[in-house]
Formats: C-alpha cells, structure tokens, sequence
C-alpha cells in the first residue's frame, strides 16, 4: 500500500462509508492488519489540492487512500452533491496527484453488465487467448443486433441497466427478471431499447447453487455463491485460493448480496501440499516502538466520545427528572415529595419539553390522568422526543465510537440502550414496572460511569469522553438550581428537597445539615462545593484538570481557552457568598442567585465552544 505512495510523505488510510456500513467489520479488520487508519469522509480535508487527516493535532498529510466508498459517492462536488459520505475535493486532489487513491475512482466501470458482453472478444484483443472461465451470457442492446437479440431473450433472461454494478436483485439494483414480465411489460422495454437502447443489457438468468447450512438446530438447503478473490502483485496477478461464501436467509431468494441479507462464510481450499504462512502482521520477534500516546488520532472519534458521553449524562440526568415526577404521581411521601405533581412539571418538565403546559394545567387542577399518560409516553414511547429517543442518540453515537469501546463499554452501553419491553404497559399506565424500569436505567448508567472512571486508559479517549460528561453535568446542574431555588416562597423547603433528590445530594445534606432546609446550604452544595460529584463546582474543577492535559500542538490550541474559560468560571463562583446569593428582592426572586446561573450557563457555553474550536472545529454536522 506505502510503496504506491511513491515520493509523497504521508498518512495511508483506509476510507470507509462508517459504522452503519454492513461490511464495516471488514474494513476495521483490514485496517488494523494492514496497519492504515481507519477514516471517514469526515476526517479528511482537501486544501489547495493536498488531502490532510483531521488529527488532534492539526492537520496531517494523507498520500495513499484505500477506497472502500462507492465512487459516486466519494466526492459531493464531482460526484453525487447528496453525498454525506465523501470527501470534498477528492477528485482536484486525485487530478493533482498529491494523493493516489488504491481503488481508482471509477474504476468499476469494468464490473458494469455493459462489459461483460466483451469480455470474450475483450480477451482475445488483449491477451491472445480465451478467458479461462467463461461469464454470464449477455446482450448489449446498443446495437441493432442487440436489440433484436435482447428483445428474443428477454422472457428468459434478466434484463438490467448495462452500467448498475450493484449486486443482481440487491437494494436499489434496477435487474428484472424476465419471467415477472407481463406483455405489456415487454412492450415497454422494445420501446426503451429502440430509443435507449444502449443503456441495457439483457442477461441469461443463471440458478444459484444450493447448499446444506445448519440454523438453529435444523439442517437445511439454502442458495449459495462463491466469490473468489484475484490479487495485484508486482509479478502480475494471482488467483487467491479459497474465498467468500455467501448464503441465502430463505430458499426464493434469486441473487446474494449483504445488503439482502445473506450470510457469509469462509471458503477455505484444501491444499495438497505445504502452504504459505505469509503474513503483513509483524513477527513476534521483531521489538515494537513503545507507545504512550498518540496525537495524530482522528478528531472525528473524539467527537464521537465527548457526544456518547454527553448523550449518555443527558439520558441519566432525564431519567432522574422522570423517576422524581413519577414518586409525585404515585403519592409517595418522604424528603422533598411535599412538592405536588403539578407544582413539580411546572417547574422541572414542563422547561424541559417533556410535560405539556394543557397536562400541567389539568394537574393543578386535581386531574393528573393527561400528566400520567405523557409521563408514559416520554418513558416508553418512540413518537415524541423522549427517553427511548435520547436512548437511541447514545446508541447512535456508540455505534459511532465502537473502534474506541472496550468489550465491557460496549456492554453497559448495549444494557443500557437496549429496549426491555417486560417494563411497559399497553393498558393502563404500571407505575411500579415504570419505576424499575427507571431505576434499573440509573444503575445501568452508574455502570457505564464506573467502567469509563476505571477502565478507561488516561489518554485522548478517557479525555474527551469526561469532558463531555463533565459539560453535560454542569449544564443539567445549573439548570436544576435555577428551577428550583431562584423562586422564594413558603415552599422552600419542597424545592429544596427535590433538587437535593434530583442531585442524589440528600445523604450528603442531611449529615451536614440535618433536616434544617435552606436554600443558602442547599447552593452552596450544589453550585459552589468542589466536593460534590454532582455540583457545578466540581465540574468545572474536573474541567480545569482535563485542561492541562489537552494537546498543545497547534496555535489556537497552543492558547489554552478551554483551561482559561474554566478557570475564570471556577473563580467568579468560589468566592460567593451562598447567602448573599439566596437573599430575595420584593418580588421573592433571588435575583443574584438567577444573575449568576446564567454567567455559568454562558459560561459552560464558552467552554463547549473553546473544546469545539480547538480540536473538533472542522467537523461540519451539528449536535444539541
């Protein structure tokens, strides 16, 4: 792969569609054995002709890709504009020759149906000599032979577009077989073929094989392909023994490919001899360069980690809002329930999207039943913006970072996103399988906390995956205290409990404090102590320490904004007085209190933003 590299300096990368891809696990695979990194479009840049690899630090020269991206899809401003897959300017920097692309673009002209209908006479020119294994029969209809001709064998034949390279009756693929076609079916394709006809071929319809497969205990027959392999070596061309076995789900299926499901086994060919064990992988032997760090990692996966764990906080956080609305639902008494059902979605839900101000409204006044079913619909409903929506985003963004996941990860965050529906109701709303199935999302997320706290080697991925719960942390804090305790009345003690709850601070509280509620102890807890796991402070604190360890390579990063906002942020609140904060106007607004929250949510913004700019400013898609 390096040597078609030639003079040019440079990264080889492997460019693939993403994780979505049905063969992605191929092209991690064969990234990680050919020793390439495994990039999307994402990641690359072309300036002034040159491709770069979007790294940490800054940009690094790319010389050879391995294209694993359908060409039409490799470059929006050449190709497909609708692409979100591809790399803008590809096709300038591939006409420069600053970059050599291993799977030329275009270069699957040669699998079109259009070719196959040469490949004999093709052979001969070329070569001098007959192909070895002779290819579907087909008719190109751009001729006035080959239009009669492919009219005669249509009914039995296939007919496709002589230039879709997709797989015989895959997504998207135009192939019809001709025994579906009607009279007037065949009508329509002698009018297209006299018009158009050089744009169809027609294609002797070949049966697959079938072969015995074993599923679920029951041996059966299923149609099979093989697919073998021909690889490019400085001496020409070899046939590469064994192969790629693909198998059918069901028997009516008419052609194979991943995207319609089939399953794919290994082919392997029984030697008669000793074989060859050559391997690109090194020998045990040979010493490795020993490795503490790397900032040439792609900026696009540590996007991904800072959103997954961002996602994840976001989701914890709206599941402790849902649990405290559902203990005010059921009646439940104890600290912090003297605030009513209604009094609560006014003040925590309902800012929050995720109560309606009619259900509000409907609660205040003694009928809670439209607060109950939204209460229901947010917890186990996919129609609106709720919890198995919020869910998903952290699947989505997992699914995104799985390269970066260690086994366990994965497996608190499959438990935690994965939909269990022995805790939803299809009746009536079942307020204790709701509960359990809350609580259950708690503990679940405290696992994905304690294996990233734990596991996690303190590097780039540990890094930006605490940054993002530590931004996401301190905005759901902030937000917490400003709905419940910038309001001054006789109900104190109520906002106090539930933001305590909410904070999971009440043990802390308590021992501090005993059972005295006031709203200066209560702020100082969980906006101004360092101490507090789920203050303000302490985030910011977190932040801070995370700061230094950033790389410093280029010039906006080399300026420190993220550790200089963080740090300007923790000292305009350490030196607050709680009761200063929490002494109310006329109106009982503690407006210092409100003033404040609002420099910190600016504040936390800044900080996203400095994050943002210095290492992850060139990833085009917007998240919230």
């Amino acid at each position: 792969m390096t040597g078609l590299a030639g003079e040019r300096k440079g990264h080889a990368v492997l460019l693939t569609p993403g994780p979505y891809n049905e063969a992605y696990f191929e092209h991690a695979y064969l990234a990680r054995y050919l020793g390439l990194e495994l990039v999307e479009g994402d990641d690359l840049s072309v300036r002034d002709g040159v491709v770069y690899l979007r790294t940490l630090g800054g940009l690094a020269r790319v010389s050879v890709i391995f294209r694993r991206l359908d060409s039409d899809f490799a470059d929006p401003l050449e190709m497909r504009a609708d692409s979100a897959l591809g790399v803008p300017g590809l096709v300038d920097a591939i006409r420069a020759r600053s970059v050599v692309v291993a799977n030329a673009l275009g270069g699957g002209v040669v699998e079109s149906p259009a070719v196959d209908a040469y490949l004999p006479n093709a052979s001969r020119a070329l070569f001098g000599e007959e192909v070895l294994v002779a290819d579907v029969p087909t008719v190109w209809c751009g001729t006035p032979w080959g239009r009669a001709e492919g009219l005669a064998r249509a009914r039995r034949g296939i007919v496709r577009d002589a230039f879709d390279a997709r797989p015989l009756f895959s997504r998207g693929s135009s192939a019809v077989l001709g025994s579906d076609m009607d009279d007037a079916s065949i009508a329509r394709f002698a009018d297209h073929i006299e018009r158009r006809g050089a744009t169809s071929v027609v294609q002797d319809h070949v049966p697959l094989g079938f072969a015995p497969t074993f599923e679920r205990g029951v041996f059966a027959s299923r149609p099979m392909s093989l697919r073998v392999f021909a690889a490019w070596t400085p001496n020409g061309y070899i046939v590469m023994p064994g192969g790629l076995g693909r198998v059918a789900v069901d028997e009516s299926v008419r052609a194979l490919s991943m995207q319609s499901g089939a399953a794919s086994k290994d082919v392997w060919a029984i030697a008669a001899g000793p074989i060859d064990t050559f391997s690109l992988l090194r020998p045990p032997r040979v010493r490795l360069e020993i490795r503490r760090g790397d900032n040439e990692t792609p900026s696009r996966a540590m996007d991904n980690l800072l959103w997954l764990a961002r996602y994840a906080e976001r989701a914890e956080n709206t599941v402790r809002l849902l649990r405290a609305s559902l203990a005010r639902l059921a009646g439940e008494t104890g600290l912090g329930l003297g605030m009513s059902a209604a009094e609560f979605a006014q003040r925590l839900l309902l800012p929050q999207g995720i109560a309606s101000e009619e259900a509000v409204a409907q609660a205040a006044a003694g009928d809670a039943t439209l607060l109950a079913g939204e209460m229901q619909e947010v917890i186990f409903g996919e129609e609106r913006s709720g919890l198995q929506r919020l869910l998903a985003r952290v699947a989505r963004a997992a699914w995104s970072a799985r390269d970066r996941l260690s086994l366990d990860t994965w497996r608190a965050i499959y438990a935690l996103t994965t939909w269990d529906p022995l805790y939803a109701s299809a009746g009536p709303f079942d307020w204790a399988g709701a509960r359990a199935y809350l609580d259950m999302l708690i503990r679940r997320a405290a696992a994905l906390s304690g294996l990233s706290a734990e596991n996690m080697t303190r590097g780039d991925n540990r890094l930006f995956f605490d940054l993002g719960r530590r931004i996401e942390r301190a905005f759901f804090a902030t937000d917490l205290i400003r709905n419940t305790l910038v309001a001054s009345d006789e109900r104190d003690s109520a906002a106090i409990g539930v933001a305590l709850e909410i904070a999971d601070s009440s043990m802390t509280y308590r021992y501090r404090y005993r059972n005295a509620f006031q709203a200066a102890p209560a702020v100082d807890l969980l906006l101004l102590d360092t101490s507090n796991p789920r203050g303000v402070a302490f985030q910011l604190e977190a932040i801070v320490h995370h700061a230094a360890d950033l790389p410093m390579l280029t010039e906006v990063q080399r300026q420190g904004r993220t550790r200089e906002r963080a740090e300007l942020l923790l000292a305009r609140i350490s030196g607050v007085d709680p009761y200063v904060l929490c002494e109310p106007d006329q109106d009982g607004e503690r407006v210092a209190l409100a003033a404040l929250l609002d420099e910190v949510t600016a504040g936390i913004v800044s900080i996203s933003d400095a994050v943002g700019d210095a290492y992850l400013q060139h990833l085009p898609r917007f998240r919230a």
